[in-house]
């Protein structure tokens, strides 16, 4: 019995050394806590291999359908920012825009904004759809630049943004248990 034990220790002493070795070549070169910068796109990275990086949320402009003038799209500082990729003759995002739209009235006195994005769509079409669905205001046209910034996703996408600007949550080609996720990931972190 006392020689198992010691073997089992010694078996978990080692996997402790091998985890103690590896922190130690990712943080050779980082700065006094172990924080690094990303050399592609300067996002703070830690080398604690529990954090693979963390990357903000990109601001841009889009074109208001409502107004149609440009707007500056930015996370805010203590709100959650759901954004969503959609376009009219997409399936999947005509039967998941009522989903969509249950979930942002369930947290619109949350400190939640949902915007949504039609891309790879006309104007028209666009505008015909924000209205039979009643998306309103927060109905945006995608230009090269947004597609280009959230690397053409896949329709229907969202992404996340947290209350510190942080990208938190991703899902591209989004089916029904990815909206369920959404769900409960703004139940959590949008909580009074």
């Amino acid at each position: 019995m006392i020689a198992r034990v010691f073997f089992i220790m010694t078996l978990l002493l080692l996997g402790v050394n091998v985890k103690a070795a590896d922190a130690k070549e990712a943080a050779h070169g980082a700065g006094p806590e172990g924080d690094t910068k990303d050399s592609k796109n300067g996002a703070q990275t830690r080398a604690d291999h529990y954090v693979h990086r963390w990357v903000p949320f990109p601001a841009f402009k889009a074109t208001n359908l409502d107004r149609r003038e440009t707007v500056a799209i930015s996370p805010s500082e203590g709100r959650a920012t759901v954004l969503v990729f959609l376009a009219s003759w997409c399936v999947p995002c005509q039967q998941q825009i009522r989903e969509f739209k249950r979930i942002e009235d369930k947290y619109r006195d949350h400190f939640t904004d949902f915007v949504y994005i039609f891309a790879h769509d006309t104007e028209t079409d666009a505008r015909g759809f924000s209205n039979v669905y009643k998306i309103g205001n927060n109905a945006m046209m995608a230009s090269a630049n947004v597609l280009e910034a959230f690397h053409q996703p896949e329709l229907p996408s969202f992404y996340v943004a947290d209350r510190y600007k942080w990208l938190v949550l991703r899902r591209i080609n989004t089916q029904k248990q990815d909206l369920d996720e959404l769900d409960k990931f703004l139940s959590l972190h949008t909580a009074l």
